[in-house]
């Protein structure tokens, strides 16, 4: 997911780094939706104007968690994968949707202290309802995760293994739903720490991403998406102010089904034992069914700081 919970792996490349800083065994889940979920995604974007039905969209504000939206009346599938971005569009009201890695590495050779990162994650599902005809609910549970750092210097080698730190939270669409050729949207989430040793710093930390897409020629869509996170730093000193902005590129190349992005996700900490973890990260996706998709792709580091190699490969489904 964008945020930085959006890719649970980058989390944990920072946790550990932290984890090493603060001498400790405690380390910090941050990184987003979600950094797994983020996950982000080729987007579902809006039709073109030559491309528009010619009747006007149905009218859909009646329909909630207990009144769903009929089948034939929900919008395009969107996901918040692959990649660090989000769809600002929502999951139709009564409808669930899954999203989540099947499989997530993250490689990491630098640190300041001179310790390599190696992650993983095994099932992490961000679990989606949709409340009404422009909000959803979502839990975020990094059911297993394996975090392994060494110390260059020495022959010490540390594990951490287990359950992560829950995300509960949601999302509201503004405008750009079900018609047009932009849409606009806010996520938000609260971090739960429920995460095992060694891989959670133990505290609440909170996320705010703004995902705007717009409809381009020659059927590219592009998202900007900026976003905030109130994190702690090394030594748990108050809620520091980290940003983000990401900028993600895509189209589809093979009918309407394969879609290829590029995004460019700068990541600014506001802990200055961190500094910046920019990365470039391909993606691709393949629609299998109306409601199933699955999804490839890496986040590869452009700054030191930034995990060097960071590669997935997901699955998304509604019912």
């Amino acid at each position: 997911m964008a945020m930085w919970y959006g890719a649970a792996s980058q989390r944990h490349v920072v946790a550990a780094t932290l984890l090493l800083l603060s001498g400790t065994h405690e380390a910090r889940a941050d990184q987003t939706p979600a950094d797994q979920s983020k996950g982000a995604n080729v987007k579902s974007v809006p039709l073109p104007a030559s491309a528009k039905p010619s009747k006007p969209p149905p009218d859909k504000s009646l329909y909630t968690l207990f009144n769903p939206t009929p089948s034939d009346e929900m919008r395009p599938f969107s996901t918040d994968r692959p990649g660090k971005t989000h769809s600002a569009q929502t999951v139709d009201a009564g409808h669930f949707q899954y999203e989540g890695d099947i499989w997530n590495y993250t490689w990491d050779h630098w640190s300041p202290t001179n310790t390599s990162v190696r992650a993983y994650t095994l099932v992490n599902p961000n679990l989606k309802l949709g409340i009404t005809n422009w909000a959803e609910l979502d839990a975020f549970l990094p059911l297993y995760n394996v975090l392994e750092f060494k110390n260059q210097r020495g022959p010490g080698v540390a594990h951490a293994f287990g359950f992560g730190d829950v995300l509960l939270g949601g999302k509201v669409n503004f405008f750009g739903n079900d018609s047009g050729d932009q849409s606009f949207g806010a996520i938000a989430f609260v971090k739960v720490p429920t995460a095992g040793a060694g891989l959670g710093n133990n505290l609440v930390e909170y996320t705010l991403n703004l995902p705007f897409t717009t409809a381009l020629p020659d059927r590219f869509s592009l998202t900007l998406e900026p976003a905030l996170g109130l994190l702690r730093n090394a030594y748990k000193q108050g809620l520091q102010g980290d940003r983000q902005f990401l900028i993600n590129m895509n189209r589809p190349v093979i009918g309407d089904n394969v879609i290829v992005a590029l995004e460019l996700a700068l990541d600014f900490s506001a802990d200055h034992n961190i500094g910046p973890r920019h990365t470039i990260d391909p993606s691709v996706q393949w629609l299998v069914t109306p409601n199933v998709q699955l999804d490839a792709g890496a986040y590869i580091g452009i700054s030191k700081a930034a995990p060097d190699w960071n590669p997935y490969v997901g699955i998304s489904f509604r019912y």
